[in-house]
């Protein structure tokens, strides 16, 4: 037997190296399969991540329910943006905002406690609500204020009457800001085209001053809502509603952020004032769709 000048016979480096080799063939193969298969997946999932999502069925149908039938205009309206989900001609950047808005309220200056305690219920029913292309979005409809039992408290109305759900226009207010800084159209109740929603009937002061949002002034769009039932057992059904259309080709989402919680409420005095500054913030969001959706979710934060 032959001995290298190490004391190891030949034999046995010839062997390990036959070993070795093998070894590191078959590792290469698996690595070239592995790579195969991570091309061929990604090839045939490209379809689905580069499709656009397409709008559903039922929100292209005018959902809210009109007292009178919506005239051609909003029809028309309504199912050219479902039709056409492609960017509106001034798109905005995927995932980007495309309207906001902010209300500032002040120490014992007319913001209540019962009114922002339903401001509260409100945002919790309509935070990451989805708005579809073409969709019409009613703001009674989608707080759930058209119920039998609807999940608000007694709030004070514009003649401080308290009432059911009393404080949540400030919510629709806010919706509206951020739909006219979006350019979206409005629509009224008997679903014709209008300039901006009916406003309230009483000068409220947090509607009326320069409402600082993302480094500009946006003005406040005054948007009053109203419900009523006729009889108990009945749900209830709208008077006064605020309502555009997603015009934008894009889906939607709204985020509404307040500065408080119940928490920093005192609701054993319902017509008291906040004793510290708040405010509340919306944005409308356009999600991103195919490839960008992925990107978008990979830098969005984990929370």
């Amino acid at each position: 037997m032959r001995y290298r000048t190490n004391g190891v016979p030949v034999e046995f480096c010839q062997n390990f190296r036959i070993l070795y080799n093998h070894h590191l063939i078959l590792s290469i193969w698996n690595v070239e399969v592995f790579l195969r298969r991570l091309i061929f997946a990604f090839f045939a999932s490209l379809p689905l991540l580069i499709a656009a999502p397409v709008a559903r069925a039922d929100t292209c149908a005018l959902a809210p329910i009109f007292s009178e039938a919506p005239t051609s205009e909003v029809k028309t309206m309504a199912r050219h943006w479902c039709a056409n989900i492609a960017p509106a001609p001034s798109a905005a950047p995927l995932g980007k905002v495309i309207g906001g808005g902010i209300i500032y309220l002040h120490a014992n200056d007319e913001a209540k406690n019962s009114s922002l305690n339903n401001v509260l219920h409100a945002i919790n029913q309509l935070n990451g609500k989805l708005i579809y292309p073409g969709e019409i979005f009613s703001f009674n409809r989608q707080a759930n204020l058209l119920e039998k039992d609807i999940p608000y408290d007694l709030g004070p109305d514009v003649r401080n009457n308290l009432v059911k759900a009393g404080g949540v226009c400030m919510v629709s207010t806010l919706i509206a800001t951020a739909a006219h800084d979006a350019g979206l159209p409005f629509i009224n109740e008997r679903g014709k085209p209008i300039k901006a929603p009916a406003p309230h009937s009483r000068f409220y002061k947090y509607y009326h001053q320069e409402n600082w949002y993302n480094g500009r002034v946006v003005p406040i769009v005054e948007a009053a809502v109203a419900i009523r039932k006729d009889e108990i057992e009945q749900p209830w059904r709208t008077v006064q509603d605020m309502q555009f259309i997603n015009t934008s080709g894009q889906i939607l989402m709204l985020r509404l952020t307040p500065s408080f919680t119940v928490d920093e409420l005192d609701l054993t005095q319902p017509f008291g004032l906040i004793q510290r500054e708040q405010s509340i913030q919306v944005e409308l969001r356009a999600l991103p769709a195919g490839l960008d959706a992925w990107f978008f979710r990979l830098d969005a934060p984990s929370n």
